[in-house]
C-alpha cells in the first residue's frame, strides 16, 4: 500500500524525489531482506534514503547543508538537515521521526514542532519544509489490511501540504525485539 498526496504547489517539484523514495526502501529490502526496515533507525537514516532518492530524480542533495538561521536574536550559523533543489527550486528540510501506534496516529503537534524548527533553518525568502517521518507500530501482531487502510485515513486528515506513504506486503509482519510490528513508514511535509 502507497501513495502520495501534495497538497501546495510550492512542494509539487518534490513529487520526482517522494516517488523515487519507495523504489529506495524496496532496493534496501531487496539487498538487505525482509529482517531489517531503513525507517527503524531515525529521521537521519530516512532522510538519506530520501536523498537517494532526489539524486535518481535528477535533483541534488547535501545532508546537514551549512544555512543562516533565523532567530529572533538575529540570524546565525547552522545546518538544515536537507537541502534539496533542482536548476528551478529549492527547498531546506528540518526533519524529525516519531513511532506512533497505529491506532494512535495523532501527529498534529510533532508536525507543528518540526515546522517551528523548519523556519529557522534558511532565510525569510527560502523555501522552509519540515519532514516528519512516522513508523507506525502494533504490538504482538501485525496489523491487518483494514487497519492499514484506517491508518491512511488518518494521515490524509492531517494538515500537511504534501503526504506519502509505504507500507510493503514484504514488511508487513516485520517485528523488533521488544515485539512491535513496524508495517511501513510516512512522511508528512509542511511549509514553515
Amino acid at each position: 500500500m502507497q501513495g502520495l498526496i501534495i497538497n501546495n504547489s510550492r512542494l509539487e517539484f518534490l513529487r520526482p524525489a517522494l516517488e523515487r523514495w519507495v523504489e529506495c526502501i524496496d532496493r534496501f529490502n531487496q539487498t538487505l531482506g525482509d529482517a531489517e526496515a531503513p525507517y527503524w533507525h531515525g529521521a537521519q537514516a530516512n532522510l538519506s534514503l530520501l536523498s537517494a532518492a532526489a539524486w535518481q530524480a535528477e535533483m541534488v542533495t547535501l545532508q546537514h547543508h551549512q544555512s543562516n538561521k533565523q532567530r529572533d536574536e538575529g540570524e546565525r550559523e547552522g545546518r538544515c538537515d536537507l537541502y534539496i533543489a533542482n536548476r528551478d527550486e529549492a527547498a531546506y528540510l528540518q526533519a524529525s521521526q516519531r513511532w506512533p501506534r497505529i491506532a494512535r496516529l495523532d501527529l498534529h503537534n510533532a508536525l507543528q514542532e518540526t515546522a517551528t524548527l523548519a523556519r529557522q533553518v534558511a532565510a525569510p525568502s527560502q523555501l522552509k519544509v519540515a519532514a516528519l517521518f512516522a513508523s507506525p507500530w502494533k504490538a504482538g501482531q501485525h496489523a491487518s489490511p483494514e487497519e492499514l487502510q484506517d491508518l491512511v485515513d488518518d494521515l490524509q486528515k492531517h494538515t500537511a501540504c504534501a503526504i506519502a506513504w509505504y507500507f510493503p506486503y514484504a514488511y508487513r509482519k516485520l517485528h523488533n525485539e521488544a515485539g512491535h510490528y513496524h508495517p511501513g513508514v510516512a512522511l508528512l511535509l509542511k511549509q514553515a
